[in-house]
Parts: C-alpha cells; sequence; structure tokens
C-alpha cells in the first residue's frame, strides 16, 4: 500500500510538471504567433493601397491557409486560392466574399495552365493596389499512395515554374502594374547534391536520395537566371523566400502516424508557428524594395542573400535546368497560343 502511495503521488507530480511545463511553451508559442501577425498587419497596411489582389498555392493548411487568414483581416484584400483540394478550400474560406478558389492540381500541366489564366484575369483586374503571387504549394515526402512519378519535383519546382513563366507570357503585352512574387524555398536547399549529373539522372526519373532539398535549390537556380528577364518583360519581380523550420502538416509522412500528434510539444518549442513562417515568407515582399530589385532571397524582412550575383557560379546548371524545364512543361508550346 505505501509503495502504490509513493507511486501515485510521482506520476502525479511527474504529470503536474509535465502540464505546467506544456502551458508554459503553449503560452510562449502564442506570443510569438500575436507578434508575427501584427507584423504582417502593418506591412500589409502599407503596402496593400486600394484594392489588393494576391494569389496563392497551397492554402488548406499551415502556411498557406495561415497566411491567406491574415492577409483577409485587410479589407481591401481580395486572394485567388489554388488549392488541390479545392472543396476543402471553399469550406475554409466560405464566409468570404473577397476569396476565390480555383482547383490546381500541379502535377498536371493542363491544371497549370488554367490556373495561370485564370491567375492572369484575377491581377489584371480591380483598382490600384498590390499584386502579388505566392507559390506555397509543396510536398517533403509524399506517401506512395499520392505519388504519380515523382511528385516532389513537379510539385515544388516544375508546377511553380510553368505557371511562373506562363503568367509572364500573358503579361508581356501589356503593361500592367509590377506583380511581387515569393517562390517558397527552405533552409534545407543547403543539403542539396544537385549538379549536372544529378539533374541528368533526373530527367530520367531518377530523383536522388533527397528530391526535397535538390527540388528546392532548383527553385532558387532558376530565380537567379530568370528574375531579370521576368521583371522587365513580365512584370514580375521573383523572389525566394525562407520560411524556417515550421510546425506545419509537411513533415507529418517523416514519422510514423500515431506517433505525429504526440511531437506538438515538442514541434511547439523547437519549430516556428505557422504565423512566423507567414511572415517569413511575404515579410520581404510586401516592403518597397520588392518592386525595385529582383531575385533576392529572404527570410521576412531579412535578405539572406542576391541569388542574381551569389548563385552566378551555379549558372551553366541553372540554365540547364530551365532548359530542362521548359521541355519538360511544353512551356513554349503552351505559350505559342499567348502570342497568336
Amino acid at each position: 500500500m505505501e509503495r502504490q502511495s509513493w507511486l501515485s503521488q510521482l506520476l502525479y507530480t511527474g504529470a503536474a510538471v509535465g502540464g505546467a511545463a506544456c502551458a508554459a511553451v503553449a503560452a510562449r508559442n502564442l506570443q510569438r504567433v500575436l507578434r508575427a501577425r501584427s507584423r504582417i498587419k502593418v506591412l500589409l497596411a502599407a503596402s496593400a493601397g486600394t484594392d489588393a489582389r494576391v494569389v496563392i498555392t497551397g492554402a488548406t493548411g499551415g502556411i498557406g491557409q495561415e497566411l491567406a487568414e491574415q492577409l483577409l483581416r485587410n479589407p481591401s484584400v481580395h486572394l485567388l486560392l489554388g488549392c488541390r483540394d479545392h472543396l476543402k478550400a471553399q469550406r475554409l474560406f466560405q464566409s468570404s466574399e473577397r476569396t476565390k478558389v480555383h482547383r490546381l492540381d500541379l502535377l498536371d500541366p493542363d491544371s497549370v495552365q488554367a490556373f495561370a489564366d485564370e491567375a492572369h484575369l484575377f491581377l489584371a483586374g480591380g483598382e490600384s493596389g498590390l499584386r502579388m503571387l505566392v507559390n506555397n504549394a509543396g510536398v517533403m515526402r509524399p506517401p506512395v499512395s499520392q505519388s504519380k512519378g515523382d511528385s516532389t519535383w513537379q510539385t515544388n519546382f516544375l508546377g511553380p515554374f510553368l505557371l511562373t513563366e506562363l503568367l509572364a507570357r500573358l503579361r508581356q503585352k501589356q503593361q500592367p502594374s509590377p506583380v511581387r512574387v515569393v517562390h517558397v524555398s527552405s533552409r534545407l536547399e543547403k543539403r542539396s547534391q544537385l549538379d549536372h549529373h544529378l539533374l541528368d539522372a533526373v530527367t530520367r526519373g531518377e530523383v536522388g536520395e533527397n528530391p526535397y532539398a535538390d527540388s528546392k535549390r532548383g527553385l532558387m537556380l532558376w530565380t537567379s537566371v530568370r528574375a531579370q528577364s521576368l521583371a522587365f518583360k513580365g512584370g514580375l519581380f521573383c523572389h525566394a523566400a525562407s520560411p524556417g523550420i515550421v510546425d506545419s502538416d509537411l513533415g507529418r509522412h517523416v514519422v510514423p502516424a500515431w506517433l505525429w500528434p504526440f511531437t506538438k510539444p515538442l514541434r511547439m518549442l523547437l519549430m516556428r508557428s505557422p504565423a512566423e513562417g507567414a511572415l517569413a515568407v511575404v515579410g520581404g515582399a510586401l516592403t518597397p524594395q520588392a518592386t525595385s530589385c529582383f531575385g533576392r532571397y529572404w527570410d521576412g524582412e531579412a535578405q539572406v542573400e542576391d541569388l542574381v550575383i551569389e548563385r552566378m557560379g551555379n549558372k551553366q546548371l541553372a540554365l540547364s535546368l530551365v532548359k530542362w524545364a521548359t521541355k519538360a512543361t511544353a512551356l513554349e508550346q503552351r505559350a505559342d497560343g499567348y502570342d497568336r
């Protein structure tokens, strides 16, 4: 009996200490969330104008959903959301009359082209104000059941590549207001071993050991060699941004499904919240310099790198990457219809 009493007391004490620790972590996390949301509000108020129009890909969870919700707090913002699960997106944002939802499957080039057409009309309409495209949708390690060939490269690189390049072609014959474009990259791109040899393998469907990091490096290299042309010819001021390591569903397939919910306290302690990730993604793009320069790599409002200059040593690899992506997406054939 005495031993049972001692054990019960130990368990009670452990639970109390654990509960207090979790409460402290949650309180600290809430403060960080509120600070990030407040900063987005301030930046948006200074840049939105009369009629702000923002296109976001992937907005049914994580950073994309958080970003959409925070942008809608400004009454001048209208959103176009491109989501594979468009029915879920419609449910999430059904109360907002300033939100349009369009189905977008980045694994399907025809779906990407249809969305590019829709995005062009959306951004060209309305009164003066902020115009922005956030290429947010991405996958880290999708389940096999969701894979169609290499879904990582298609979702993280080829889809955003086709969408952005087509949008630039649609805008070439006009002189519309500039569009700020953010490609959501990752700090993990530093782990990429992408070189000419690996790129050749990717073109054959052999994706290598780390397709997530490689595809994110692909985004950076593409931006480094195409940002200037996209800005001058299409009025798209393209930049990359790192959200940091964010507590989102992106990594839910890295651990067993049953374990994922139990990692929440640790994720809150060690990772950024979706609100902080959203600020890191658009913080730089909401500043005035976003349309006076191109090819920058941001973490929030802090510039990490000038991709055009600092990735110059990888120019030949970047050009080879763009050549492959142009062929893989049939970009030129698709764009031919816009020139007629």
